[in-house]
């Protein structure tokens, strides 16, 4: 393949390329047939724990994947509690809470390699797939796991649209909880700290015969908010969440296994922490070039300068929209633009003043954030010698009410509220056997995933109020196998195909509910029916795709791997949800593909204190969703491609005595290769949304070992990320530089192990960055939610 390579990438791919092979080759000809025992307390974090990446349990250094994976203990020692806080860990990887225009309070926005999604709405598919003891979450919204209970997380870079399907195009997050066991056992813990938090856990493993084992966990996590809400005195961006689990593991015979479990989570806060940050006065809502009511060849003007036009204006729409938007809140006119004033005084304009700092809001509207999800799953394993039978059946349900104030002041201009309502259902079949003397190991499988619900956004606008959303259905079917022959006992070659048919529907219920210019929309008259800007009939579409891979890997010594892949993914089309002003019909989009080319390494040195492994890739990506204005409301349409270059490297360094070094990575360079001209929103020069081009982490931690038993753990984390922007318009309102950021944790085990007291800092240094961004270019609003500032807290915790 042929591709244009910066003078920093070649120097990248070269060092990655050429670090096994600088390595003595004393050191990569030291036998290691067994884990080196360190006992030094850093066996958790350097350890090769065991994986489920290829739907059979390998190591992590033993796949030729780039994989970043996380056993529980290793998770706890770094002290994260949110799945996103391993983004920290992971290179290439963006991580954020994103609430969106809708305000809910959990909703995950996961990029890789370039590759993601921000939006949360149903009809819009995740670019990262996550998953949870096999089981693939749909929605975004409730995909931001507190980590309770967890065996291991494995985070998978690159498309995996082979073992893991659709919606894996930018790669897959997949959680593995722990399983009951014959032991009798069980921890409590307690955490506090800044802002009011009171964390608690509990689990309690039950055995209840010789064969039938229970396990129950439970967790509550509570936390002030950050930003006062200062009409009411509410604290914005707190923490009310109480989840739980039930799992019971079956021994049916030396062969069968049967696992069920049932959860169930319930999220209750004030809100997301969003701040006003800036006003343009420019709105695309009110450009009279824009509005069916005005005349042809209106001049474009600059802000709301239409809700205030001159009295002699040439329509009596103008007149009309004046007589309205004068005399809103008390009569009193704006000087300016009208209700946007950066210079009004008077009380019915809307002014900076609303713009009160990154610590308190304005606003006088609804704000809540209300999650209630649970779900239930059996897992079924048959092993019949040759032959393993896996059957993951689950259902999952999501009920969700949100609301937000999105002008941040005492006026009506945008208010936004949501509701939710999903199910999901799944059932995957897997057949995983070995031939030929295990030379061929092979996974064969059928999959059927089946999603529905509604969506209903109500959007008060100072023009108008109008509700958006509908219902939307999702079937998907599914065939894959993927084989690995081991041509030689150095040579593996890895072949796979997956099938993929889509059917999805979607019934728009959007109506224009209030006009409030007085008729200029539709008819002034109380008797008249709402109109609908969608007409009320289901829409379909369906779509399918062949997603391959090829892996070839090479043993270069008993601990150092080389390997090169292909491999495609794609992420499914749909419709466009919101829509304004009316229009015949709705607006669909479909699939985007990516295609990835990488070469990559994985060793462990030093009698495997040293682990070090990389990889450098080049990403083909077509058919991108992207937004383009077509009238108010933003329209997603296929629109572009793109090429993304990028390095990844990873170590981890047990050198004794306790000390334990880890640090990670990422280098990526993506680029437009082709820009559709109706994609207003980018340019070939644009960069891309939430995508830094470096990011880096160090940590260093020291295990001491007391003269009573016990031991203190110490560790310091830092990361880094390079500048990245928050929308895909790369406004400048919405860059957020590059930052550092550190954390540190201390633990003190008593002797026997039993108890633990542990204490933290989070953003050490009181950093202030951006956690996500919005800018409203209807009516010219940026809004800011930064990242939590830097807490302490401290704890204990007590197994048995």
């Amino acid at each position: 393949m042929t591709m244009s390579i910066s003078n920093t990438f070649r120097v990248a791919l070269a060092g990655a390329l050429c670090a096994p092979a600088a390595i003595p080759v004393a050191a990569l000809a030291q036998a290691a047939p067994a884990e080196t025992a360190r006992n030094d307390g850093t066996d958790a974090l350097m350890g090769d724990i065991l994986v489920t990446a290829r739907k059979r349990e390998e190591t992590a250094q033993s796949i030729p994947l780039a994989i970043s994976a996380f056993s529980g203990d290793a998770i706890a020692a770094r002290g994260v509690q949110k799945i996103d806080g391993l983004a920290s860990f992971t290179p290439n990887m963006t991580f954020q809470n994103n609430p969106s225009f809708g305000g809910a309070g959990s909703s995950a926005a996961i990029y890789i390699r370039g590759i993601g999604q921000k939006e949360f709405l149903p009809t819009t598919e995740p670019g990262v797939g996550v998953y949870v003891d096999g089981v693939y979450v749909a929605r975004s919204v409730g995909a931001l796991l507190d980590l309770v209970d967890i065996e291991r997380v494995e985070i998978l870079r690159g498309p995996q649209g082979t073992l893991f399907g659709r919606n894996t195009i930018g790669g897959a997050i997949s959680i593995t909880t722990k399983r009951p066991d014959e032991t009798p056992s069980g921890s409590a813990q307690v955490t506090t700290g800044r802002y009011g938090r009171i964390d608690a856990k509990a689990v309690a493993n039950v055995p209840l015969s010789d064969t039938l084992f229970s396990k129950l966990s439970l967790a509550t996590f509570n936390r002030d908010g950050y930003v006062r809400h200062l009409v009411d005195g509410r604290d914005l961006g707190d923490v009310r969440t109480l989840t739980g689990r039930l799992d019971v593991r079956w021994l049916a015979s030396d062969s069968f296994e049967v696992n069920l479990s049932v959860e169930g989570t319930r999220d209750r806060s004030n809100g997301p922490a969003f701040v006003l940050a800036d006003v343009t006065y420019q709105s695309a809502l009110f450009n009279p070039q824009n509005l069916p009511m005005l005349p042809p060849g209106s001049p474009a003007t600059p802000g709301f300068y239409v809700l205030n036009p001159p009295f002699d204006a040439p329509t009596d729409n103008f007149t009309l929209l004046h007589n309205y938007f004068a005399g809103l809140l008390g009569g009193q006119p704006c000087l300016g633009f009208a209700p946007y004033s950066p210079q009004g005084d008077a009380a019915a304009c809307f002014s900076d003043r609303f713009i009160v700092g990154r610590d308190a809001d304005a606003g006088t509207g609804a704000q809540y954030s209300r999650n209630d999800l649970w779900g239930a799953q059996a897992v079924l394993d048959w092993d019949l010698g040759p032959v393993q039978l896996k059957s993951i059946t689950a259902y999952r349900e999501v009920d969700g009410h949100y609301a937000r104030d999105g002008d941040h002041s005492p006026f009506t201009i945008l208010h936004l509220a949501d509701i939710l309502k999903q199910n999901q259902f799944s059932q995957e079949l897997q057949v995983l056997g070995a031939t030929a003397d295990d030379k061929l190991k092979y996974v064969v499988g059928l999959y059927y995933f089946k999603e529905k619900g509604n969506n209903i956004n109500t959007l008060d606008f100072t023009p108008v109020t109008f509700r958006s959303g509908g219902k939307f259905r999702t079937e998907s079917y599914a065939g894959f196998g993927q084989a690995t022959w081991s041509a030689t006992p150095a040579i593996d070659v890895t072949l796979g195909l997956r099938y993929t048919k889509d059917k999805k529907s979607f019934l728009p219920d959007q109506l224009i509910l209030a006009d409030k210019t007085g008729g200029a929309l539709i008819a002034a008259s109380p008797n008249t029916p709402p109109e609908r800007i969608l007409p009320y009939e289901t829409v379909r579409r369906d779509e399918d795709s062949f997603t391959p891979s090829l892996n070839l890997s090479w043993k270069v010594a008993r601990d150092a791997m080389v390997y090169a892949s292909y491999s495609r993914g794609f992420k499914s089309g749909g419709f466009v949800q919101r829509v304004f002003p009316a229009q015949a019909d709705v607006p669909e989009f479909g699939a985007e593909k990516a295609e990835a080319y990488e070469l990559g390494f994985k060793s462990q040195l030093l009698d495997r204190r040293l682990t070090l492994n990389g990889a450098v890739f080049l990403t083909k990506y077509d058919d991108l969703q992207v937004q383009v204005f077509t009238g108010i409301a933003p329209v997603t349409k296929n629109a572009a491609s793109a090429e993304i270059r990028g390095l990844e490297l990873e170590g981890r360094f047990a050198p004794g005595g306790g000390w334990f070094v880890e640090g990670s990575l990422g280098y990526l360079d993506p680029e437009f290769t082709k820009v559709d001209p109706a994609a207003t929103e980018i340019t070939r020069a644009s960069k891309f949304e939430r995508v830094s081009k470096w990011t880096l982490s160090a940590s260093l931690s020291k295990s001491i070992e007391l003269a009573n038993g016990g031991d203190i753990m110490a560790r310091l984390d830092w990361s880094y990320r390079s500048g990245a922007y928050m929308d895909a318009l790369n406004s400048p309102q919405l860059y957020q530089r590059g930052y550092s950021l550190f954390n540190a944790n201390l633990t003190y085990n008593l002797p026997g192990d039993a108890v633990s007291i542990f204490a933290g800092v989070t953003n050490l240094t009181d950093k202030t960055y951006l956690q996500t961004g919005i800018y409203g270019s209807s009516f010219g609003l940026y809004e800011h939610l930064y990242a939590r500032p830097r807490e302490w807290s401290a704890g204990v915790k007590w197994a048995f």
